[in-house]
């Protein structure tokens, strides 16, 4: 298999791709025949669509590694279809419509309904095919070839199922078969850790030839083991251009008219359908297959498959799809490019015109053999195991496509699937169209319902209830800046509340995130900013947390959608700020940023190292004795130049003296005995967390109007330090033990 990094060139992928071709039409060959036989068909049928696919379709596909051909997925649609028209002739001209419409999807650029496919679903098909493999194989392994190969289905034509056929098997076991069949799985298995993989000569490819030869020598030394009849390929007898009308049928025209035309419609549409799906699903399953990860345009896959079913109709051939098994054949055979898939169509061809003989010489054991091998990897344990772990939403689609496709078909088990994966999504949808959240802001709380991806009408009910369940006088937040779908139904329900029953009861209604997406306007009905009232309201404590949950806003990305154009026009006349703040003059820290606050609501004081000054605290008094600020914060940061330039003694003009007043953190600072200087990052921030509560002793040693409104309760002054690497404030003080006490 190609893991390589770097894309082969063309001889590489010509030497990947021409023993991959190989192995895959020595599989596709009875898988043909055996699909022909289990949908009551023509066997030359099969092999026809399996030609076709090669030729046609991967000569039109855009696909790197899927084969497509007769598929097992349409067995039961093509039986019943055959039946209802009474005629193989007729059958064909549906074939041939269908592939009409096929092209008309691809014209139409439908292949966008590959998007819709859960991948849980893809895989699950991909385990299901794989297991169906295991159980379908080992009867054949063991030289049970009642069944014709190819047969996929539950019930099969021989009156088992998949699971009767292995309890029934033991009194027929070959002996003969066991020996081939075991002798090709080891050769597999081991060849990987032999040097001959070096030949990139694939490892099925030398199992085929290995069991035609175990057989011959089987016929030498113990005749009655040696395999035959039914136990080997069994291809039509050809015997030149003059026999194909004996082998093959084409398409009645002249009957198309008449009492059965509705129903060649009706199959038409149906087969369009079915073929359609699978192959946008298959292709989707092999793209993740693929080792290089390349995507198949699924509309020119379409188109593709549309021709191929022109051709395969009008020559006789059973309609033809993106097939799992032989795709994922091809990909375990090392096929690099499509390359292979039009060989195999070529290798089919001279197989059936020039040496049927010779591949009739190959038994079936042989080829289970291969097929046990490719059933394991698509259904590995390791998958499974990876499914579970996702949780229920994505393991029960995933093993209801496993189980229904295993005791059904293709088509059941890909609609249960679909529709098991469609019930998780509509119950997400219905459950969570939003996540809450309650914001306690500058101004007052606010209720912030942030919508999810999608809302739909599933969602109507639930997003009625919640309207209705918010307290009058609210303020509340409708964000849709992440939603790629609004329903209409739920603009409008949206649009009602705002203009009839907010008003009423005075909740003021905010939507953001419309404008650009929807058709409503983006509106903000609530005065985001502080009152008089409510300013005097708010305690010291509660104006610190309000600080605390706004930097987690900030840090967490989902900081507050703000009108600030109206918070300008509100504010012109007057102001009533919770804090003030001390800071740094640094760029990085600018305090309405960092705490998610609007206009108006902070004093933010700013000096180089957050030292203090005669400026500084008379700054502070007007703040919290004139304007009512109930909080004081010194907030210094980590990586501070003024902190760095003071550790290092610089003396420049008249930073000198303002680098002084950081000598009492400095200091203090006494545990570091060695490298105190700006080169240590820990006596740096020993001497940032010191000079922040210095700052805090010098405010209430000197300024006695700060200090007799903080033992009164009235105001509080804590500390706080802002971390440049992560946009997190730590706070320091007493008020800090109190709110985490009171929590």
């Amino acid at each position: 298999m190609n893991t390589d990094s770097h894309p082969p060139g063309f001889l590489e992928e010509l030497k990947r791709d021409i023993p991959a071709s190989i192995a895959v039409a020595l599989v596709a060959l009875p898988l043909c025949l055996g699909i022909a036989t289990a949908s009551d068909a023509p066997p030359m049928s099969g092999l026809i669509s399996g030609i076709i696919g090669g030729l046609v379709v991967g000569a039109l596909s855009r696909s790197h590694t899927s084969v497509s051909g007769p598929a097992a997925g349409l067995t039961a649609v093509v039986i019943s279809a055959i039946a209802t028209l009474e005629s193989f002739e007729l059958f064909l001209i549906a074939v041939v419509l269908c592939g009409f419409l096929q092209v008309l999807l691809g014209v139409i650029k439908a292949g966008f309904i590959a998007n819709y496919f859960p991948s849980s679903v893809i895989r699950g098909l991909l385990a299901a095919i794989g297991l169906i493999l295991i159980f379908k194989q080992i009867p054949h392994a063991f030289g049970i070839d009642r069944d014709p190969e190819g047969d996929f289905s539950f019930v099969q034509p021989d009156q088992e199922n998949t699971f009767t056929e292995l309890l029934h098997m033991v009194s027929g076991i070959n002996p003969g078969a066991v020996i081939v069949s075991l002798s090709c799985l080891a050769i597999i298995l081991l060849w990987d850790f032999t040097p001959l993989k070096k030949l990139l000569v694939p490892s099925s490819l030398i199992a085929v030839v290995a069991g035609v030869l175990i057989n011959l020598l089987l016929g030498r030394v113990h005749p009655e083991w040696a395999l035959g009849g039914n136990h080997l390929v069994e291809l039509p007898e050809f015997s030149g251009v003059t026999s194909l009308g004996s082998l093959t049928s084409f398409p009645d025209f002249g009957s198309f008219w008449g009492e059965h035309t509705s129903h060649i419609l009706f199959i038409a549409v149906e087969l369009a359908i079915v073929a359609s799906l699978e192959t946008l699903l298959n292709i989707e399953a092999i793209d993740k297959l693929d080792p290089r990860k390349r995507h198949t345009p699924p509309d020119r896959e379409l188109l593709a498959q549309g021709v191929g079913n022109i051709t395969s109709g009008l020559i006789g051939g059973l309609p033809v799809t993106s097939v799992v098994v032989r795709s994922s054949m091809n990909v375990n055979s090392g096929g690099a490019s499509k390359k292979s898939t039009i060989f195999h169509g070529a290798i089919l061809v001279f197989s059936v015109a020039v040496i049927p003989h010779l591949l009739n010489m190959i038994p079936l054991a042989a080829l289970a053999a291969i097929l046990l091998v490719t059933g394991y990897k698509l259904a590995s344990w390791p998958l499974i195991r990876d499914f579970v772990r996702r949780g229920p939403s994505q393991y029960l689609p995933f093993f209801a496509t496993i189980f229904a496709i295993l005791f059904s078909d293709l088509l059941y088990g890909i609609t249960i699937g679909m529709a098991v994966g469609i019930y998780f999504v509509l119950r997400s949808n219905s459950r969570t169209p939003y996540t809450f959240s309650e914001e306690k802001l500058a101004a007052g709380n606010i209720l912030r319902y942030k919508f999810s991806k999608q809302v739909t009408f599933l969602n109507r009910a639930q997003l009625l209830s919640t309207l209705e369940n918010v307290p009058n006088g609210a303020q509340v937040i409708l964000d849709a800046t992440e939603s790629d779908y609004i329903d209409e139904d739920i603009l409008q329900l949206l649009k009602t509340f705002r203009t009839e029953e907010a008003p009423v009861r005075n909740i003021a209604f905010n939507l953001v995130g419309f404008r650009d997406h929807y058709s409503a306007d983006d509106d903000f009905a609530y005065i985001n900013v502080l009152t008089e009232q409510h300013q005097q309201k708010l305690t010291p404590v509660e104006v610190l947390q309000i600080l605390i949950d706004g930097n987690k806003r900030f840090t967490d990305g989902q900081r507050t959608q703000r009108d600030l154009m109206r918070q300008v026009a509100l504010t012109r006349e007057k102001q009533h700020p919770i804090a003030a703040v001390l800071g740094g003059i640094d760029s990085r820290t600018t305090s309405e940023l960092i705490f998610d606050l609007g206009l108006g609501d902070i004093f933010s004081v700013r000096v180089a190292g957050s030292v203090v000054n005669e400026d500084v605290l008379g700054s502070l008094e007007y703040a919290t004795k004139i304007a009512g600020a109930r909080l004081i914060v010194v907030k210094g940061h980590t990586n501070c130049g003024a902190i760095k330039a003071a550790c290092d003694q610089v003396e420049l003009g008249n930073m000198t003296g303002l680098l002084q007043k950081i000598n009492v953190a400095i200091a203090r600072e006494t545990d570091t005995t060695t490298e105190r200087t700006s080169s240590n990052p820990t006596f740096i921030d020993n001497v940032t967390h010191l000079n922040v509560q210095a700052s805090v002793e010098q405010i209430l040693r000197e300024s006695p109007t700060i200090a007799e409104l903080v033992d009164s309760g009235q105001v509080a002054i804590v500390g706080a330090v802002y971390d440049t690497h992560t946009g997190q404030v730590e706070f320091i003080g007493d008020l800090v033990d109190q709110l985490e006490k009171n929590s």
